[in-house]
């Protein structure tokens, strides 16, 4: 077993080192002379793309295999940066989005199921939480390298960040060749029902959760903050390029200040807890999303080392989002059986809302775009402080009728 955990931590490494990520709205901008608005929504259709697939590549992950869904996933990533090499056009960048987005989601879940799977065919299924630890830290340093080398790279030439990646992917797509194929313990796991049941099945589990959802106003809440925190985030990956870019900051520059907001919102989120213990749960909510509404709304008007400062309050709320909000989510589901669909939807809307910023910010320069961040930022969490008060006492009710179960911890696919 020890030689699969080594090659898996290898993989978790590389499958996921986009080495195009810190140049990729210059490269379809001033490489290739698309206009910030087509940037935009090709972003958008990325998002569309992930919330179409992410429900039926877990079950193909299921149907095929775990270690042949995450090489799927590392060929459809060799594939959109070989699209993107020739893309001159919106149509065929749409074409690296939406592979790049399907590589995502064949290798996001599947990879952490390979991994406890592989763990309790050896009967050493506890050791999954210290295990997944490990297997984190060596994906977020593949982000890590792959941003600092994207960075200087797109120095020389914009499309070799692509070409490495694509690279980078195939070997990726050999480590999980060498990997062994997962072992079930249970015979009758292996049995697949016909598509046509299973399909109903998940409707009538989804009917179930979106239930629990409309009965749960706390719950509601939750996932109405995550959105709102989680765009903001995320969007700061098409963002920070023109604006990084406009501050003065050359490609290699640009490669190393994502490199170190990635490496400080991870060690950020290593404190998480302790943060929580000595803070309080609330304190850390209103924290976040105060640091983001203020420094968006200040980005526009700094320069010099107050961007880095500013970009790193940011990167501290993006360390803290995931340990605090999906502790959050996890208890308020009441009905463990129904706990991955629940937390599918709660994936489906965080994309959801991204898109419909996406498509905001196409109408508006990336200056603006910014701004639209600090705005958001600020009435949600107006909207979300009035609001909080009844989705807590509604929780309470909810809470006090619904019965105990015990609950078991979920990845949460993104």
């Amino acid at each position: 077993m020890a030689r699969d955990l080594r090659l898996f931590y290898l993989f978790r490494l590389l499958a996921t080192s986009y080495l195009w990520m810190p140049i990729s709205v210059t490269f379809m901008m001033a490489g290739r002379g698309l206009s910030w608005t087509e940037v935009m929504w090709l972003s958008a259709i990325y998002c569309a793309v992930v919330i179409l697939v992410s429900i039926p590549t877990g079950a193909l992950a299921d149907r095929i295999g775990r270690r042949e869904s995450m090489m799927a996933g590392a060929v459809a990533m060799v594939a959109s940066c070989l699209v993107a090499w020739h893309a001159h056009s919106f149509a065929a960048f749409a074409l690296v989005q939406a592979t790049s987005a399907l590589s995502m989601s064949l290798c996001s879940g599947a990879d952490s199921a390979y991994l406890f799977d592989l763990l309790q065919s050896h009967g050493r299924a506890d050791e999954y939480p210290v295990r997944e630890g490990t297997a984190s830290a060596w994906h977020l340093a593949g982000h890590a390298l792959a941003f600092a080398a994207g960075g200087a790279l797109g120095q020389i030439d914009l499309v070799l960040p692509y070409l490495v990646t694509a690279g980078v992917a195939a070997v990726a797509f050999v480590v999980a060749l060498f990997l062994r194929d997962e072992v079930v313990n249970d015979p009758h796991e292996q049995e697949l029902r016909p598509v046509r049941e299973e399909l109903s099945a998940y409707a009538q589990v989804m009917r179930r959760a979106l239930g629990d959802l409309v009965r749960n106003r706390r719950l509601l809440w939750i996932m109405g903050y995550s959105a709102v925190a989680f765009t903001l985030l995320k969007v700061t990956i098409d963002l920070y390029q023109p604006y990084l870019d406009s501050r003065g900051f050359s490609l290699t520059g640009r490669g190393f200040i994502f490199a170190g907001i990635h490496v400080l919102a991870a060690l950020v989120a290593t404190r998480a807890f302790a943060l929580r213990r000595r803070f309080g749960e609330d304190a850390l909510v209103w924290g976040v999303m105060a640091m983001l509404a203020v420094s968006f709304l200040l980005l526009v008007k700094v320069s010099g080392a107050l961007v880095l400062v500013l970009l790193a309050v940011q990167a501290v709320a993006s360390g803290l989002y995931s340990p605090l909000v999906k502790p959050m989510i996890n208890r308020e589901i009441a009905d463990s059986g129904r706990r991955a669909t629940v937390l599918s939807i709660e994936s489906i809307m965080r994309r959801l809302a991204m898109g419909l910023f996406l498509l905001s910010a196409s109408l508006l320069g990336s200056s603006s775009a910014i701004y639209l961040c600090g705005a958001v930022g600020l009435a949600g969490g107006i909207l979300l402080w009035l609001t909080a008060r009844p989705a807590t006492q509604a929780a309470r009710t909810d809470v006090a009728a619904a019965p105990q179960t015990t609950s078991t911890p979920l990845e949460a696919r993104d």
